[in-house]
């Protein structure tokens, strides 16, 4: 039976480079790609009218039916090829709506998603600066920014996200009200490893997907190496889907600190997380007028993983409670998913982290072994994966 996956996301997040460096993974799969803006440009050159990367937005925005008519027989297109196809797995990469100036262009509409008919939808996400640092280092990109620096605004790319992942749940809830059923949207970091993507993509039936909840901030070095390590160690068995593959939360945290430092300061100095050398000057305004949508996006990304999660496993090698942490698994209790707790203390932990850490399928416990809770979970992997 075909599956056909929708990947998608906010422009310039790093999406189709990511796919195309995992899918090298790939090679035994039976899966076809198909990278919409090929597409276009095919139509686009049948028509008479010659579509680029530096061209198609001004394109779209000046000449929206036209536009829209190339896009509507690109779409076709890929279905008659998915069609005619004998592989298993069906790869759609398009952008989700991007807002430019005084325009918008779309993805793609209702209507070429009920052509299209995704199984699944996976919303492919990178965090803010190393959105603004591609910006950067893309001379086209950059020019549009009037290649100014300061220009390019954390403010301008949460709302890309927030406006890309929105045009995505509206037209999948209106997908459903058409009888057709997605059977979830998923926001993916992609900070996640490659092998978590094809495993997402490829094994979610041997490898169901598990939530890896852990507390995220102010902790010595050796903690992150220990999840880490967690995280390699449970992947073996289950798709693990980590909030640290997408961190934005460090940039407020950041920010916060030179703020009680220094209450008049007005530009705030940020490494880059993953380097640890290149350093950012962002304007403090700029900072703040983000933050509010970027906590709330936080929220909602974590509860999202949750939600599509068949387990939740919680890592909790702190003593200090994790608001965030609980809050996972309640939600994760909400959505009837089994939670498993790593807890080695000898202090008990709050009532409420007791109470849920504690409904995993056939035993109430917590654990105190990180490597028996993993046993525990591939032992009634049959019990959970179904639900």
């Amino acid at each position: 039976m075909k599956e056909v996956i929708l990947l998608t996301g906010p422009p310039l997040n790093g999406r189709d480079e990511y796919i195309e460096e995992a899918l090298k993974l790939a090679e035994k799969e039976s899966y076809a790609y198909y990278h919409v803006f090929e597409y276009l440009k095919e139509v686009g050159k049948e028509r008479g009218v010659k579509i680029t990367r530096k061209n198609v937005l001004d394109f779209a925005i000046s000449h929206p039916d036209l536009m829209n008519d190339i896009r509507d027989e690109a779409f076709e297109k890929i279905r008659m090829h998915i069609d005619n196809s004998d592989k298993k797995f069906h790869l759609v990469s398009t952008p989700s709506l991007f807002r430019w100036g005084s325009g918008s262009v779309l993805g793609f509409t209702l209507s070429n998603l009920k052509l299209l008919k995704p199984d699944r939808v996976i919303i492919m996400l990178d965090d803010i600066l190393s959105v603004r640092r591609r910006i950067i280092n893309d001379p086209e990109w950059f020019e549009r920014f009037g290649k100014e620096k300061d220009n390019i605004k954390l403010t301008t790319l949460v709302m890309w996200r927030e406006d890309a992942i929105n045009h995505v749940k509206t037209l999948i809830h209106e997908l459903k009200k058409e009888g057709i059923e997605v059977r979830y949207i998923l926001q993916f970091g992609i900070r996640h490893p490659y092998q978590t993507f094809i495993d997402l993509i490829f094994h979610e039936k041997e490898k169901p997907l598990v939530y890896l909840s852990y507390p995220m901030t102010g902790h010595e070095e050796e903690y992150y190496h220990r999840v880490r390590g967690f995280y390699e160690k449970l992947s073996k068995y289950f798709t693990v889907l980590d909030p640290g593959a997408l961190d934005d939360w460090w940039i407020v945290a950041e920010y916060d600190n030179q703020v009680e430092k220094n209450p008049g300061i007005k530009k705030i100095r940020i490494k880059n997380i993953f380097d640890g050398e290149e350093v950012e000057e962002l304007e403090r305004e700029d900072i703040e007028q983000a933050t509010d949508i970027l906590r709330r996006q936080l929220v909602e990304r974590d509860f999202n993983l949750v939600d599509v999660s068949k387990a939740i496993a919680v890592y909790h090698y702190a003593e200090g409670i994790s608001a965030g942490v609980i809050s996972e698994m309640a939600e994760a209790y909400r959505t009837l998913a089994a939670i498993y707790l790593y807890y080695p203390f000898k202090r008990r932990p709050s009532p409420f982290m007791e109470f849920y850490g504690m409904q995993n399928p056939s035993r109430r416990t917590m654990f105190k072994n990180e490597d028996e809770m993993i046993s525990a979970m591939i032992e009634e992997k049959e019990y959970w994966a179904k639900a």
